[in-house]
């Protein structure tokens, strides 16, 4: 059945709404989360005990069962006989636009939002955009979002990372136009009276989004954007997701139905050169490299329609919009204005399969041979050779670290064949703006594979250094001849030692700097000797300084915070204490990390501010500093949990908590060596991991 536009309900006798319980409340709840489904029998549970999680509890769940055929209308029904804020409404099948339509139907909350049901919601995502649009009164509120799935684990989406870099309340699409990129409807929360007053409905076509969140942003009176991630967005291996089909005709002609509808938006509301422009970029960047994929891997039959719809898309686009875009996507735009069906058609099968020979054949084969040289000036820059005389990635990792009185000594392990580790020459040191800190090279030994190196730095030397920095990364250099290998050295939290003071009063920590380990300086931080676990609890024993203090650990609202109050003995903290209540902001990991501070009353910006920027798009963070750690830390198993009181990544005195069973499907150390490390805050690996390939996962979200 194909449900009209202007048709916001299927007809009564299609439609089955499941009554809420008896013990269900009158009062219209804060919230309401509206959840189509269809034959997600592996995933549904998942997300539906994500929602059943959430911290912000005056919600209801509206799950619109759209004729799903598998079990996962059963799955359904155990959560509405469970929670009395799940309601069930059952339909035939008319694709997830409609679904959507028929649960916002039926909603009675404040607010609005939508999730699809392969997909989890973080545990404060809703406390976060709910609050926020109450604070500010703006008409949307939305947060960043995370991919994950079983190979690649939990990495920053591509497509929000730009937008959601930064909180910015109170702003718009003309004031700040990447979100354009923001094309998705799941990671926001709408004022219901918004959306009423907007009429907002959902096309009858896969991509149905874009059309929607498009318009409500040019209709937005204001708009919340929280660089915290709220959402994670699967990316399922079995491939038969919407935005995985793009051999599939029918999902390529309703993606371009839906790229010509959002231009008709932008025409109608006579959007600024710049929105249009970066509206237009994308499309090239993302859907017309898609478009033409499908061009050369649906049937035969189908190819004439994609081809006249890649060629009218292309014309519909200025080339002037190239801003983001690759030289391969604006190769493509550029052809396809020009009706080079022929290159275009070389250049997506090159984008499917990698192989640049078989696509210099062919272009040379054709009548005008000079696209050889656009076309493979587009694409070798991905297959280039390395220049041999260009210093070469080292990886190395740490192996062990301690201080020996006033010495720092470090074993760190590099990759580099045996021969070759035997005639080159190391050298270390910790960079700052202004210089270096040269490290003495103790040994350096080939095993193997491997070079094993021992390090040190005298602490006395960091205190000479005049105006020293706060944060100095480690970089270690092998060289050979003409041969130079560089790079810096990865680590886990557990390896590092505690804090030292140095003879002018100030404190050194070895910690995290971006990803790498490094040296940190700080001046006068608040220390603890040493953390014991005795039974079920945390005895945590005061230095001087901290003697009298009370410091908190800081878990993020709603969760209250802990406080932790120093006499002249130790303080005494329940492991369960530190986590009731607090769950992971990861559903899909369950590690979580807070720290340990003292808080100050003056306010950090998150950010410059610009001169000619609007005073609400920048928010003001209050201080936290950071507690230090002299000694061991310790680990209190809490049911399924461990807790842990310990160095976090950046050296600092942390709570931690994670399963007791490792997820290992979050674990992408396997799946991305370069760029994630055990232990690291997610929100560093996730950003590492999206910025290694932007061009794979900019097909990923295609």
């Amino acid at each position: 059945m194909t449900l009209p536009m202007n048709q916001t309900s299927p007809p009564e006798e299609h439609l089955v709404v499941d009554r809420p319980r008896e013990d269900s409340r009158d009062e219209p709840p804060l919230l309401s989360v509206v959840v189509p489904f269809y034959n997600v029998e592996a995933y549904i549970g998942d997300c539906l005990d994500s929602l059943q999680r959430q911290l912000l509890e005056d919600i209801e769940v509206i799950l619109v069962d759209d004729g799903s055929r598998d079990g996962s209308l059963a799955v359904a029904e155990r959560f509405v006989a469970a929670d009395p804020r799940f309601r069930l409404v059952r339909q035939e099948n008319q694709g997830l636009g409609p679904a959507r339509n028929t649960g916002a139907a039926v909603a009675r909350g404040r607010y609005i939002t939508f999730v699809d049901s392969d997909d989890l919601v973080a545990p404060r995502a809703y406390t976060a955009m709910v609050g926020s649009l109450e604070e500010t009164g703006s008409s949307i509120a939305a947060g960043n979002a995370y991919r994950f799935s079983a190979h690649k684990g939990v990495y920053q989406s591509w497509t929000h990372r730009e937008p959601f870099r930064t909180t910015k309340l109170r702003t718009s699409l003309d004031r700040f136009t990447p979100l354009v990129k923001d094309r998705m409807i799941w990671n926001k929360v709408y004022r219901r009276s918004f959306w009423d007053a907007g009429g907002y409905e959902f096309p009858p076509i896969r991509y149905e989004d874009y059309p929607v969140t498009l318009r409500a942003y040019l209709e937005a009176e204001s708009v919340d954007i929280l660089s915290s991630h709220v959402y994670l967005w699967r990316d399922r291996e079995s491939g038969d997701s919407i935005t995985q089909q793009s051999a599939n005709a029918d999902n390529a002609r309703e993606r371009f139905e839906s790229a010509r509808m959002v231009l008709e938006t932008l025409a109608h509301h006579e959007a600024n050169d710049d929105v249009r422009h970066a509206v237009e970029a994308y499309f090239i960047h993302i859907d017309l490299v898609s478009l033409a994929q499908s061009m050369v891997t649906v049937p035969e039959a189908d190819r004439p329609d994609l081809e006249r719809m890649a060629l009218e898309l292309a014309q519909l686009t200025d080339p002037r919009a190239d801003d983001g875009v690759t030289r391969l996507a604006r190769l493509i735009h550029r052809r396809l204005r020009a009706g080079d069906l022929a290159m275009v058609g070389e250049l997506a099968r090159w984008r499917l399969d990698g192989d640049t020979a078989a696509l210099a054949r062919a272009l040379a084969s054709q009548k005008r041979p000079f696209g050889v040289s656009l076309a493979l000036g587009a694409v070798v820059r991905r297959n280039r050779v390395q220049n041999p005389l260009r210093p070469r990635r080292l990886r190395s990792a740490l192996r062990e670290a301690v201080w020996d009185g006033h010495v720092l000594r470090l074993d760190v392990e590099a990759k580099l064949r045996g021969d070759l580790g035997r005639r080159v020459a190391p050298s270390a040191a910790f960079h700052f703006a202004d210089g270096t800190l040269p490290v003495r090279v103790v040994s350096c030994r080939p095993s193997g594979d491997s070079l094993a190196l021992e390090l040190e730095v005298d602490s006395r030397d960091v205190a000479a250094v005049s105006d020293p920095p706060d944060r100095s990364p480690l970089e270690l250099v092998l060289r050979l001849g003409p041969l130079t290998w560089k790079g810096e050295v990865r680590f886990t939290p557990e390896l590092l030692p505690g804090v030292l003071q140095l003879s002018d009063g100030s404190w050194l920590q070895l910690g995290g700097v971006g990803l790498n380990l490094g040296l940190i300086r700080v001046g006068n931080p608040l220390v603890v000797t040493e953390v014991e676990a005795v039974d079920d609890a945390f005895l945590v024993h005061p230095y001087r300084s901290a003697i009298g203090a009370t410091l908190v650990v800081d878990r993020g609202a709603p969760a209250p915070d802990i406080m932790i109050s120093f006499g002249e003995g130790p303080a005494r903290l329940e492991a369960t204490a530190l986590i009731d209540g607090d769950p992971p902001d990861n559903p899909m990991t369950g590690v979580a990390e807070r720290p340990v501070c003292m808080r100050t009353d003056a306010p950090l910006p998150v950010m410059p501010v610009p001169k000619d920027a609007h005073p609400d798009d920048f928010v003001p963070d209050f201080g936290c500093e950071d507690v230090y750690l002299m000694g061991d830390g310790a680990t209190i198993r809490a049911g399924e949990v461990l807790v842990s009181l310990a160095r976090g990544w950046h050296g600092n005195l942390v709570v931690r908590q994670q399963p007791v069973e490792p997820v290992e499907s979050s674990d992408i150390v396997d799946a991305m060596p370069d760029v994630a490390v055990k232990g690291a805050p997610e929100e560093l690996v996730a950003s590492a991991a999206s910025r290694t390939d932007e061009l794979a996962e900019a097909d990923l979200e295609a």
